[in-house]
């Protein structure tokens, strides 16, 4: 007999297993695209070009649509110097990019620019306003304001607070400049915009140390009271073109508006697809009682979370919450009250803007 051979070798391992899927797609849902540029997706009959960060829109000759689109400006930073030795406290929110909606005809060949403007950077020697947005160079969506601080009024154009206190930041680009104190109040949420934009202005702060919270395009930043920071101005529900359930764009925000603004129509219940929220400005933080401002719930506030990607304010020594990316949105204010430790806190950054565009699959 032979035996066994030195080593003892054993049998392969078995392949892992495989499923597939297969179904028919519906033929509204597909199809080649007409053009070039960003993340392309189908939905309702259309083709939708989603840009996240800059780049080009495409259009061939065999190009001849008016495609409807959504441009919004980068958000701005909450208020809150970060750089070592600078004398400064008590941030309001930041502001949140305008919002931009319309239709354009292209029935030439072109290679159009698509800015996606950055979120305006927290601290330093002072908070960033956030970056316009571009569908080429007609079609622009300002950034958002910065929020103030206790020694700053904050970014052009801002709401400004009394000694001792801070106003948001506000969106920049209303249909009336927010430094009048007066914006464009939308009546319907899918209407097109004035030509700069959906902007609103940021809320003052108030002398107990509690901060304005920034604006939104939706709405205005809630000023802030005594012992209470101001919440950050309600966002926009993109329109229904682009509300592809399964799409990422936008974040969650308030399920039911009606009581907010009565007046707007078009907007759904669903809790998805807003953009550009204030940021929620900060409050005095030695002192308990003191309330911090929420990102996004407009003034009166619809909820008690943060909506459309907007940065919450802070209390108590500690930082503003950052914007989500691609939303527009205003970053959180920070609080930090003379003798705060080391290291310091420091204000949330804006969140980038955002570009849509659609037209017929």
């Amino acid at each position: 007999g032979g035996g066994q051979p030195s080593g003892n070798p054993t049998g392969g391992n078995g392949g892992s297993g495989i499923v597939i899927v297969r179904y028919q797609i519906d033929s509204s849902q597909s199809g080649s695209a007409k053009a070039s540029g960003g993340s392309i997706s189908y939905y309702g009959g259309k083709t939708i070009h989603a840009f996240t960060s800059s780049g080009n829109f495409v259009a061939p000759a065999t190009f001849n649509e008016t495609v409807e689109y959504v441009v919004v400006g980068g958000g701005g930073a909450g208020g809150g110097p970060s750089a070592p030795g600078v004398n400064s406290y008590y941030g309001g929110g930041g502001g949140a990019g305008a919002y931009r909606k319309g239709t354009t005809p292209i029935s030439t060949p072109q290679t159009i620019g698509i800015q996606v403007g950055a979120g305006g950077a927290k601290g330093q020697l002072l908070p960033a306003a956030g970056s316009p947005s571009q569908f080429g160079s007609p079609i622009t969506s300002p950034g958002g304001g910065y929020g103030a601080t206790w020694q700053d009024p904050g970014g052009q154009p801002t709401v400004g607070g009394g000694p001792g206190a801070s106003s948001g930041g506000s969106s920049y680009g209303g249909s009336v400049q927010p430094s009048t104190g007066a914006a464009f109040s939308p009546t319907d949420a899918t209407a097109n915009t004035p030509t700069n934009g959906w902007g609103h202005p940021g809320g003052t702060g108030h002398p107990t140390g509690d901060n304005g919270g920034g604006g939104g395009a939706g709405g205005a930043g809630e000023n802030a009271a005594d012992s209470a920071a101001g919440d950050g101005g309600l966002g926009m529900q993109l329109p229904t073109t682009f509300r592809d359930p399964v799409s990422s764009v936008g974040a969650p925000g308030p399920t039911n508006t009606s009581s907010h603004n009565p007046g707007w129509t078009n907007v759904d219940n669903s809790g998805k697809f807003w953009v550009a929220g204030g940021g929620g400005g900060s409050a005095y933080g030695p002192d308990s009682g003191h309330t911090s401002g929420v990102g996004g719930v407009g003034s009166p506030p619809v909820g008690s979370s943060p909506f459309a990607g907007a940065g919450n304010g802070s209390r108590f020594f500690a930082g503003g919450t950052a914007a989500l990316q691609n939303t527009g949105s205003g970053g959180g204010g920070m609080e930090r009250a003379p003798g705060a430790p080391s290291p310091q806190p420091d204000a949330g950054n804006g969140g980038s803007g955002l570009v849509l565009i659609a037209y017929p699959t």
